[in-house]
């Protein structure tokens, strides 16, 4: 009777609660992320001193150096970037497109802004307007509330949690404007590095991910190896210097009103912790990015491109984490790590000029390559890798942008750590099996299980069999989940009940996906789209035509043949016309799943 009473309140919550209040629900049932509200024994003002203390100060002299160095920059041969016209059309766009609920320090939120928008977007478009001809960023705007979050569950030191900085609501409609502004500059002028792939449209850790992994595989298919290096920086975005940013920004003809608004943005900042109803002591932040602020990212991005110019090695960024490798044969690896150490020692010498603090402690570095490959080298006998005379630790195993690479990307241990997430997720929904509703329990698995096993799955495409089956095991766990099925029942009808393909076709279905996007989308990053050539160059073709086909690069070994350039080509050629000649990305999934599902 218990049993059945707490069915039926569980059945009814669910059931009669839209999707923000079913969540809620289901955390005080312990599923999903859940918000540590527990008290917080640490000061709250000497909390907000240790999250707006710089964790480097740099010496006064070498940042006069560093300034004279970046005012005798060659600026790009273009016009100054200067603000552009806003219009209501565009503050309307920016508001709708707010989603948060948090209130900031002006005591706005966007459930009071949204029912009255047409009137409001006037009198906010007059106050963008007078920002950015005045090069003033209202001060009002400069405050910020932090929510100091418990990185775990019982913290013991201040450095134990995580600020989540909770700025004025119209401060972000302002912000979004100059990114827009501002981003499309950069773009069409190509200022940034092509290798950055952190916050910028169209890239992403998975782009990023396959970029690397296939130089990795493609210099093994040359029998090459591959040392690869990747440096931690230590809080790098509030480490940002006021003045070397505006310095940078000025090296890019940026216009001398622009480098003042961004001065007026940077400068005269302040925050206090906030926990239930309690708040700490006001203060001033003197360094680093606007934490939360939507120009933050980009303004990162501008900071840390000039690192790139200092580099010989191949190199990769996302935001602040870098990787950096090279290939080379057996018989070169002192050349090899040597070059490597050139190249850190100019990352020590730019990073101490731009006041950025890297980590050796926390770095890696492996040398990746095929088994055979690997065995040839000498384990005893290979060169340190050092940063500021610390040695970087050799490692056999290093989580990369959140997947797992090992010394011969076998993808073991990557898919290991798959399989242990789930099923620690999995614990949690199996005691309320029962008591939830069958659309319940798909949308569970769909937004907490499937995303771990979906991750980058188009970065390990050469994963063995043995490993594809692993992950096929966890997918058929969570259909057992949703039907109460036991442990040992056939799941072939209930997948087709769900139109889910299985780990196989649904890898291919994600690989045809992001190849359509890199074929057709002009913000693909160029590092993989000019890896694709078509059989018949498109100038000469239309979508209609047979010859949307694309040639297979040249290759030697099977490992290369699992890259994403090679297997996305094969399955690509191998799709009937009408569905490569799709007229947009939704159709085409529409199409490829249909294709999948019935074959």
């Amino acid at each position: 009777m218990c049993r059945d009473a707490k069915r039926k309140h569980i059945y009814d919550e669910v059931e009669n609660s839209h999707s923000a209040q079913m969540w809620k629900f289901l955390r005080t049932l312990g599923i999903g992320k859940s918000h540590n509200d527990s008290n917080i024994s640490f000061d709250l003002t000497a909390l907000n001193r240790h999250f707006s203390e710089p964790p480097i100060s740099i010496d006064e002299s070498i940042k006069s150096t560093t300034l004279n160095l970046l005012s005798n920059f060659p600026k790009p041969l273009c016009s100054p970037f200067n603000f552009s016209k806003v219009t209501d059309g565009d503050i309307k766009k920016c508001l709708l497109s707010i989603s948060t609920k948090a209130i900031g320090y002006d005591n706005l939120c966007m459930q009071m802004i949204k029912p009255v928008t047409n009137e409001l977007v006037p009198i906010i478009t007059h106050i963008i307007y007078s920002s950015l001809e005045t090069s003033s960023f209202p001060t009002c705007w400069k405050k910020a509330f932090v929510i100091p979050l418990p990185k775990t569950s019982n913290p013991t030191s201040l450095s134990q949690f995580r600020p989540i900085s909770i700025l004025p609501i119209l401060s972000k409609v302002l912000e979004n404007i100059v990114q827009r502004q501002l981003s499309h500059f950069l773009t069409v002028h190509n200022l940034l590095s092509p290798f950055q792939s952190g916050f910028r449209p169209g890239h992403s850790t998975v782009s990023a991910l396959i970029k690397v992994s296939n130089d990795i595989r493609w210099a093994m298919d040359k029998r090459l190896l591959t040392v690869l290096t990747l440096l931690d920086f230590s809080s790098a975005f509030n480490s940002v210097d006021y003045d070397i940013l505006l310095g940078i920004l000025l090296s890019l003809s940026i216009s001398p009103s622009v480098i003042s608004w961004f001065n007026s943005y940077l400068r005269g900042r302040s925050q206090c912790v906030r926990h239930e109803e309690d708040f700490s002591e006001w203060c001033d932040l003197t360094a680093g990015v606007p934490q939360g602020g939507v120009l933050s990212p980009l303004l990162f991005s501008i900071f840390i491109n000039a690192l790139t110019t200092v580099l010989s090695s191949h190199y990769h960024l996302y935001a602040d984490d870098l990787q950096l490798y090279r290939h080379f044969k057996v018989q070169d690896i002192y050349e090899a790590i040597n070059k490597l150490n050139v190249d850190l020692s100019s990352i020590s010498s730019w990073a101490k000029s731009f006041g950025l603090l890297v980590n050796p402690a926390k770095s890696q570095v492996m040398i990746i390559g095929s088994s055979y490959m690997l065995n040839l080298l000498d384990r005893s006998k290979i060169p340190a890798v050092t940063y500021d005379n610390t040695q970087i630790p050799y490692t056999e195993t290093a989580k990369n942008l959140g997947v797992i690479f090992d010394n011969n990307l076998s993808w073991v241990a990557h898919i290991n750590m798959i399989s242990r997430k789930v099923n620690y997720s999995f614990q949690s929904l199996k005691r309320l099996q029962m008591f939830l509703p069958l659309k319940t329990k798909i949308t569970l698995v769909q937004a907490l299980l499937l995303p771990l096993i979906d991750y980058t799955d188009v970065s390990f495409l050469d994963a063995s069999e043995e490993l594809l089956n692993k992950l096929e095991r966890i997918q058929n766990l969570c259909i057992r989940f949703i039907f109460g099925l036991r442990k040992f029942d056939h799941v072939s009808e209930y997948r087709a009940q769900l139109k889910w393909l299985s780990i196989r076709k649904r890898r291919d279905l994600h690989v045809l996906l992001f190849l359509y996007f890199l074929l057709f989308n002009s913000l693909a990053p160029p590092y993989l789209r000019e890896r694709f050539e078509y059989l018949v160059p498109r100038e000469t073709q239309c979508r209609t035509t047979k010859q949307l086909l694309l040639k297979t690069p040249s290759h030697f070994t099977s490992r290369c043949g699992g890259s994403f350039t090679i297997r996305a080509v094969k399955l690509w050629n191998s799709l009937p016309h009408d569905i490569r000649a799709s007229s947009s990305l939704d159709i085409f999934r529409s199409r490829v799943k249909k294709y999948y599902l019935s074959t």
